[in-house]
């Protein structure tokens, strides 16, 4: 054992050690860390955000204050439960269980630590574990097939955690929008979206302008482990951080007490120095990491290697980026194989100055010229056939643009995922969770990217309602209830069109000239060149046409799925800050325009001819407006006449818009009218949302608009119950108490889908309607009010269900007003205790006995209708049975009731 130890570790130290045959690494660094230096700092405006920028005085100074107590209470509240903890054993769980004393420690803990300059031993070291990778056909006696997990201490993470959100408040404005690896506010399907729609510009230029250029995917070598702790500090000088703040720095990577200890068989080995490299298992990591590469990422522009836009694109917008990265992984377009030859300088710079490696052998190449191959050395690099894929964060990219196969790679996944847990037993809403949390997530990332083919979309929500279903043929409700949300009386399935629309209505934003995402002025330049024969670029003159949108559709699946998700969710206008040339840009049919509750001009049909003939105040499709007029395009643009002849309709106009006061009165003098101006972002947004529009933000607010509620569906509720109870009631109906098949009986009650006798004699499945429980009289039909309430075994047995809810409770029948127990109020789940509140955890009983108490009886009446039709035998069980079966699941579950004591149980 021990000599199995003494490989483990000096297999490890061999890891954590710079390479000493590098040579000096001074001047190396100063070549990748002069031009930081020399940056302005990042409130400057003659500062270029596409290079990394230095901190402002005041920042810098901010950095350098010691830890303040909310600060460490933050960091608390955002650490997660049920974590490994490190060697000694102590969890997160203890410090947020009492957190007003553990936060003023740990506070004095960390400042003492930076004014010290050292971290006790205890605290810097970790224990590492091993887990094979899984991969075929690794060699598990290598310890290269062993992925290290790394355990450290619980106080020190909150530590890095406190320092984590400070580097967080300025790392969007230190480094630029290059990196978008462990970035705040910043998403990895932007960065794939500028790959993609960059890939489509390159593509579109031609071979004779771009023959020699490629894609290059860049391999970092154990990128975190192999960073020299001195670049950590240059680099962070080099930035504009302040020594204090780097001491703390120092502390944390000090070489004589961070350390690990591998774990073989059960057996720790001696200690590990971490020489060089960054913590696995440190929040702090990932930031750092990113500060350090910034160079990296830096000198592929300044050194030539990086494709400069504006050689192929003259006419293109400035500064547009044409590498990219997630943390250490790192892609650039260059324009031809002379650029190797840089790079692999750029790589002994960087490995001089790091320790770092560059893997240039294993740099993937996608070719997007034609002469590419035709150079040697690119010749040797491996590189994207005909048929495969180039992926990068996730996703993938195709020499010729051609997706079909990724996603019926996507598609088959589903499926795939859905056929596996197709045979477990579970209820609708079980399968709805196992659909969100381990399919529809695993391809949310992708689906973020770009906008897929319809015939993606609609195969795999086909597919994903037959799973939750159990099949084509079993659509036992609409299929829109599926994918409404559970507030809304829906099973709440995340709906691949949801995503889609979500994603579509963020490239419609930046195409109407949001410059939010990095990619939107190339999204603006694909819309352009696409509608570039109509003349008229402006987003807004599709919600009048509904010929053009079927166009676009046939021309591009990706606008035409833009511009229809825009139709559907209408953009909102925000009158009050328009200005007349915006005004008269816009489309009549926008419903913000006028005052809520008006009666639109546009809904008289002589109102929207004549529309077409006042000087141009709205958008028309080409040839419409001016024509008829008969007279030459712009004329009402620039002529000093008024449209006397239809002021009774501007008058019309005018009294209904919001904006009214914007319009030219042309009944008192001739009004010249101005050019149209596309709005500003500032004018418009959607369902009232804030910029940057996220799919976490949009998804659930589109899902309204795409599912209405269908309460006409809904038979149980009373009326007159406010929209408010409505929205209360499906929360208490999926609460956490009760189990996913619960939720479902009770929700089937509520739609009348329950399978009584009556609903499967229709369908064939009964040989009668009526009820087995009452004697087989032909005069008692089975209903679902019969079902579950007016059948006097289901009254008897809410009977015994109350006894045994009042028993446990302590109440006797005199403290129970009978009148709160009625099939009406058990339905809705509100039944009262006289004198007691519905915040206790005796109100989450209440909840539990309902869902428990519809479930048994649903079970035992359905399990009669089965025997009776296999066997023709009625055997109804004995209600005393029935009713311990009852309290045996009610009490075996209420003791996990939060707030029950053991006495309560």
């Amino acid at each position: 054992m021990q000599e199995a130890l003494g490989i483990a570790s000096r297999h490890a130290q061999s890891l954590f050690t710079p390479d000493p045959a590098r040579g000096d690494p001074t001047n190396a660094r100063r070549s990748l860390l002069d031009p930081i230096r020399a940056a302005k700092c990042y409130d400057d405006d003659r500062s270029d955000p596409t290079f990394g920028r230095r901190l402002p005085l005041q920042v810098r100074v901010a950095l350098d204050e010691p830890f303040n107590l909310s600060e460490v209470e933050a960091a608390l509240k955002k650490t997660d439960s049920g974590r490994s903890p490190g060697p000694s054993g102590i969890p997160y769980e203890l410090f947020k269980a009492l957190p007003t004393y553990f936060a003023p420690k740990l506070l004095d803990l960390f400042n003492s630590i930076w004014e010290g300059g050292k971290m006790t031993a205890s605290l810097a070291e970790g224990l590492v574990r091993l887990l094979p990778k899984n991969k075929p056909g690794a060699n598990l006696k290598s310890l290269g097939a062993y992925r290290p997990i790394t355990l450290r201490e619980t106080t020190y993470k909150v530590l890095s955690k406190v320092l984590v959100a400070r580097l967080n408040g300025v790392l969007g404005e230190l480094l630029p929008p290059a990196q978008h690896g462990f970035m705040p506010s910043r998403r990895s399907a932007d960065a794939g979206s500028h790959l993609t729609l960059l890939l489509e510009k390159l593509k579109s230029l031609g071979t004779e302008v771009f023959p020699e250029g490629a894609l290059l995917s860049l391999d970092q070598q154990s990128a975190y482990d192999r960073v020299d702790h001195a670049w950590i500090f240059d680099v962070f000088e080099a930035f504009g951080f302040g020594e204090r703040f780097i001491s703390l720095l120092r502390a944390l990577y000090d070489p004589e007490t961070l350390g690990v200890r591998y774990l073989i068989n059960g057996f720790p080995t001696e200690l590990v120095r971490l020489l060089c490299g960054l913590g696995q298992g440190d929040p702090l990591s990932c930031p750092v990491w990113n500060i350090t590469f910034q160079p990296f990422l830096d000198a592929l522009v300044r050194r030539g290697i990086a494709l400069d836009l504006q050689k192929v694109w003259p006419g293109g917008a400035r500064a547009q980026l044409t590498h990219l990265a997630f943390a250490d992984d790192a892609v650039v377009v260059v324009e031809s194989p002379a650029a190797l030859s840089k790079l692999e300088t750029l790589s002994q710079t960087w490995y001089e100055a790091t320790n770092g490696k560059t893997n240039t052998d294993k740099t993937l190449v996608l070719p997007l010229g034609p002469n590419w191959l035709r150079d040697e050395t690119a010749q040797a690099l491996p590189t994207v056939q005909e048929g495969e894929s180039f992926k990068w964060c996730g996703y993938a990219f195709f020499r010729h643009g051609d997706s079909k196969l990724f996603w019926t790679h996507v598609l088959d996944r589903i499926k795939a995922k859905t056929r596996a847990a197709g045979d477990r037993t579970l209820s609708p809403s079980g399968k709805v969770f196992y659909a969100n949390a381990h399919i529809i997530s695993t391809v949310l990332h992708v689906l973020s990217f770009d906008i897929p083919p319809q015939w993606f979309i609609k195969a795999a929500e086909t597919a994903l309602t037959d799973f939750v279903w159990g099949g084509a043929g079993r659509n036992t409700v609409a299929r829109d209830f599926v994918f409404q949300a559970r507030e809304d009386g829906g099973l709440g399935l995340i709906s691949i069109g949801d995503i889609v629309h979500s994603v579509a209505l963020r490239f419609w934003d930046a195409v109407a000239g949001s410059n939010e995402a990095i990619w939107a002025p190339l999204a603006r330049e694909s819309w352009r060149s696409l509608v570039a024969a109509t003349r008229d670029f402006s987003p807004w003159g599709f919600f009048s046409s509904t010929a053009r949108v079927e166009k676009l559709y046939r021309d591009s699946t990706r606008w035409g799925a833009v511009v229809a998700a825009a139709r559907v969710t209408v953009p909102t206008i925000k009158s009050e800050l328009l200005t007349l040339p915006e005004l008269l840009s816009l489309p009549p049919r926008l419903p913000s325009l006028y005052a809520e509750g008006a009666k639109h001009a546009y809904d008289d049909a002589d109102a929207v001819a004549k529309f077409a003939q006042i000087a141009d105040l709205y958008w028309r499709d080409e040839g419409k407006g001016w024509a008829l007029v008969g007279h030459r395009r712009g004329f009402w643009q620039h002529s000093k006449e008024p449209a006397l002849q239809h002021e009774h309709v501007w008058s019309r106009v005018g009294q209904l818009l919001k904006a009214k006061a914007l319009l030219p009165k042309t009944a008192l003098r001739p009004a010249r009218i101005p050019l149209k101006e596309a709005p500003r972002p500032r004018c418009f947004n959607f369902f009232g949302l804030t910029r940057p529009f996220t799919i976490r933000k949009l998804r659930r607010l589109v899902n309204v608009v795409r599912f209405p509620g269908r309460e006409d569906r809904v038979k149980r509720f009373r009326d007159g119950t406010s929209q408010s109870d409505r929205k209360r009631f499906w929360r208490w109906l999926h609460d956490r108490f009760a189990s996913a098949v619960e939720q479902d009986t009770h929700w089937r009650l509520m739609y009348d889908v329950t399978p009584t006798r009556k609903r499967q004699h229709t369908q064939g499945h009964a040989s009668s309607p009526t009820c087995l429980f009452c004697g087989n009289d032909a005069a008692v039909i089975e209903t679902v009010s019969h079902y579950f309430f007016e059948c006097a075994y289901s009254t008897s047995f809410w009977g015994g269900v109350l006894r045994i809810l009042f028993d446990k409770l302590g109440i006797e029948d005199t403290d129970v007003d009978p009148s709160t127990f009625t099939p009406e109020q058990l339905t809705m789940g509100l039944p009262l205790l006289r004198g007691r509140g519905r915040t206790t955890s005796r109100w989450m009983w209440v909840r539990l006995a309902c869902a428990i108490g519809f479930q048994r009886l649903h079970l035992l009446r359905w399990r009669v209708h089965q025997r009776f039709e296999l066997d023709k035998v009625v055997a109804p069980p004995s209600l005393p049975s029935a009713l311990r079966a009852f309290e045996r699941d009610f009490l075996s579950r209420a003791g996990f009731v939060p707030g029950a004591r053991d006495w309560e149980v």
